[in-house]
């Protein structure tokens, strides 16, 4: 029986022609299609097993290109069989296996992936797709033999270098003052290094630190290889600088270099310079890699008889130590040190100790402020927003822009969430127990909170549900409020913990829109209840008509979209009647109400609707 006559054999590559591919199915006859499908279309080299436990054996023995894998069969299904295979593959390497099955639920799909198969063939077969999914698979292997094999030679290169870095063990003085990776000085080097040109040099010096941050990611990706590349390479733009202006540079710790020389005219254009040529592209296995770091330095005045050399040094390592770590939120650019600098710095590790302390010891100084949300066109309060304020007995009163960045930072954002919604759901608790309550809460999550939470395991939809069981809160009083950040995040992740939110009557408002990230295809597929208008979008739209038509347009995609909308920073009697006359349906700000403490809230709801 011919099976194929739509392609020429001949048409195909050799590289794929002579790939070597395996087919594991228990049916005789699926085995037989496949193979006389395969070798018409010019494979040459395909092998047939119905057994698992042999086509395991066989794998072992000598590892195909492509492995064609049955999910259901006696002795052991696929999943097991590419169990055993993976815990064989070689560091860096893969198990090229695309699943063969008449099994199209989510389940089997999901549990096929995990397990590490690459892509699936339906049966019955279609032999156009089964050949189109076989081809790429063995192109993308292809790449990856290619990939590897370039990596591996520049393993051999590197290898090479350091076995001609051993041989010169017995220059005792070269291993002491440079760094084995790059070549450059070391620390020790440096320092020598910088005694002579600071003797040499009549005007000003310029200490820069150059910071890598792909390090750590390249390491986990591609192994310790590729950071000695990535580290060379880098190293080796800034020595070829450095000569240019008459300065050195060196390895000063890890990924961060020290480049050290005289001032020129335009220094801020001259580090600039520097930058972009270590940040450049470099070449890597066939395309590019983006580098990415920051930046920081300092200048440091010609040595008198008053200043000592090594204090002076030091003085300008610690100041442009000091730009380096304020650049952390910088991309790719440098930051020179001023005295503001070092204020802000302490202030900052000011607020991160007292923050520490504040959780662990005394978490009574944060609470939490309610800024009502009021329906415009029937003039009822519809809701509240819980905000998180932090009021230190030192320090006073911080502010959320702040402290929040800094809980971020170092990871405290995520005691600071359960703490803002523990606050809540009392707070809800205690108002039901001593009267009926209907207005629902809402409170924010960011985007680096779910990433923590993600990353131990927790859920942030069980912790919700857990509250709402133990505080016995009905269902539709708890909202929550996601920045546009948060979209940054895994996207199919985070639309089923949204779905989950949904589906247990928890609302999720889009925070802050238009100020971030946020597109179409992200919103049509988000399953939000409501946009929340950022107030640089309401601020002066009364009096600026270009303004008032974007937010006319943002109203009405909300409208088409399904949302309720909210307009936040309402401040004026204009802002309102705009609002009303464009159909916004929420409107949340100082005109109605700035944040209030729960009894100043309490006291203001009465009078309101007192007013009402």
């Amino acid at each position: 029986m011919k099976v194929l006559d739509r392609q020429d054999a001949s048409a195909l590559p050799e590289e794929l022609a002579a790939a070597r591919i395996l087919v594991v199915d228990d049916n005789p006859a699926n085995l037989t299609v496949l193979a006389e499908l395969l070798r018409e279309t010019g494979y040459r080299s395909v092998d047939l097993e119905a057994s698992p436990e042999m086509a395991v054996r066989r794998w072992l023995a000598q590892p195909y290109d492509l492995l064609l894998l049955d999910m259901r069969m006696p002795e052991l299904d696929g999943l097991e069989v590419m169990a055993r295979l993976r815990s064989q593959v070689a560091d860096g390497d893969y198990l090229p296996c695309i699943i063969l099955t008449a099994q199209t639920d989510p389940e089997t799909r999901a549990a096929a992936l995990d397990a590490g198969a690459l892509d699936f063939i339906l049966k019955p077969f279609d032999f156009d797709e089964v050949l189109k999914r076989i081809r790429n698979a063995l192109q993308t292997r292809l790449l990856h033999r290619q990939a590897r094999q370039r990596l591996d030679a520049y393993g051999q290169t590197i290898s090479a270098q350091q076995q001609a870095l051993a041989e010169r063990e017995h220059d005792i003085a070269y291993l002491a003052s440079h760094d084995s990776i790059t070549g450059l000085l070391n620390r020790h080097g440096l320092c020598q290094g910088l005694e002579e040109l600071a003797q040499e040099t009549k005007g000003d010096l310029v200490f820069l630190l150059v910071e890598l941050s792909d390090a750590d990611q390249l390491m986990l990706l591609e192994g310790a290889q590729s950071v000695d590349y990535l580290l060379r390479e880098a190293g080796t733009r800034l020595a070829a600088l450095m000569q240019d202006l008459g300065g050195i540079c060196g390895v000063w710790r890890g990924q961060t270099f020290l480049a050290v020389f005289p001032a020129r005219e335009d220094l801020k254009s001259e580090v600039e310079r520097i930058l972009d040529t270590v940040f450049a592209p470099l070449p890597f296995h066939g395309s590019h890699v983006v580098l990415h770091g920051r930046g920081g330095y300092a200048l440091a005045s010609p040595a008198s008889k008053d200043v000592d050399l090594v204090d002076q040094r030091h003085a300008a390592l610690r100041a442009a130590g000091l730009a380096l770590a304020s650049a952390h939120r910088l991309g790719n650019r440098a930051l020179l040190y001023d005295a503001r600098l070092a204020e802000s710095f302490a202030r900052r590790h000011r607020i991160e100790r007292a923050m520490q302390e504040a959780l662990q010891t005394q978490p009574e100084q944060f609470q939490l402020a309610y800024q009502p949300k009021v329906d415009i066109s029937g003039h009822r309060v519809v809701g509240c927003e819980a905000l998180l304020r932090w009021h230190h007995p030192s320090l006073g009163t911080i502010s959320p822009g702040e402290f929040i960045p800094i809980a971020e930072d170092t990871g405290a954002i995520e005691i600071l969430g359960m703490l803002v919604m523990d606050r809540v759901f009392s707070f809800l608790s205690q108002r039901l127990q001593r009267g009926s309550w209907n207005l629902p809460i809402a409170f924010n999550v960011s985007a680096r909170q779910f990433e923590l939470m993600r990353a131990r395991g927790m859920s942030l939809v069980n912790a919700i549900e857990t509250r709402r069981a133990l505080y016995h809160i009905p269902r539709g009083l708890i909202e929550l409020e996601i920045t546009e950040s948060s979209l940054l995040t895994d996207f199919d992740w985070l639309v089923t913990q949204l779905e989950k939110l949904r589906e247990n009557a928890i609302g999720v408002a889009l925070d802050d829109f238009g100020t971030g990230y946020s597109s179409l295809s992200y919103l049509q597929n988000l399953p939000i209840n409501t946009l929340k208008i950022d107030r640089s979008f309401v601020d002066g739209a009364a009096r600026d008509r270009r303004q008032a038509a974007l937010l006319s347009n943002i109203l009405q995609l909300a409208r088409d979209l399904k949302f309720v909308s909210v307009a936040e920073g309402v401040e004026t009697v204009g802002d309102l009647d705009l609002l009303r006359d464009l159909s916004c349906a929420i409107a949340q700000g100082y005109y109605f109400s700035r944040p209030l403490m729960e009894p100043d809230l309490l006291l203001w709801l009465k009078a309101f609707d007192h007013r009402s």
